[in-house]
């Protein structure tokens, strides 16, 4: 089976997350998608982060009628921070019969030489690059080695927007599914509450 693996800190996750994980299975290049929330994002400031397990629960109501969407708590098992190279070593190791596709924006490109062993993971990881207008310069992916991509229709939603709008009191409808949109509220209203 092919599995494509979607990461990232899902602070909260959103209906632009899902938007993609359809549309990669509809194109036919995976044939499940795995969500694997970071425990501690090795590039990101944790300040206002929901609780690992809040964010794994949201995801799990987001996805359950996705049948080909799951999500996996590989990274709740360590207490490194979370590293794209052991996590791909993890997942050779424990499910030798899947082959992996990692799932990335086009806009997370620039940065990739900053990922823990770059150069592992350019020699072993198969990426899948989504883009969201056709004129998006793909030469910037040229040094990947393996890799495809996707286009998709831009999608303009983001975790932080949602959180700056529950900061503001505002509504998140239509930002986020609408079974987890109440208790988005209630764990993002109080994550604020209570940061320093």
């Amino acid at each position: 089976m092919i599995i494509g693996l979607l990461g990232g800190s899902f602070n909260p996750i959103h209906n632009g997350h899902i938007k993609i994980a359809q549309a990669v299975i509809e194109s036919r290049s995976v044939h499940q998608i795995w969500f694997i929330p970071s425990y501690i994002h090795p590039l990101k400031d944790h300040k206002g982060n929901a609780d690992f397990n809040q964010r794994l629960g949201l995801i799990k109501k987001a996805i359950i009628d996705f049948p080909d969407l799951k999500v996996q708590d590989f990274e709740k098992r360590s207490s490194d921070p979370s590293y794209t190279q052991k996590l791909m070593q993890f997942l050779h190791k424990s499910y030798p019969q899947h082959e992996f596709i990692f799932i990335i924006g086009y806009d997370i490109i620039p940065e990739l030489n900053r990922w823990y062993k770059y150069d592992w993971l350019n020699d072993n990881i198969e990426f899948l690059i989504v883009t969201r207008t056709i004129d998006q310069d793909i030469s910037l992916a040229r040094d990947l080695k393996h890799r495809q991509f996707l286009n998709i229709p831009p999608i303009d939603i983001s975790s932080t927007q949602i959180r700056e709008l529950i900061t503001q009191g505002k509504s998140i409808h239509g930002l986020v599914p609408e079974n987890v949109e109440s208790e988005i509220h209630k764990i993002y209203s109080r994550t604020k509450s209570t940061s320093p």
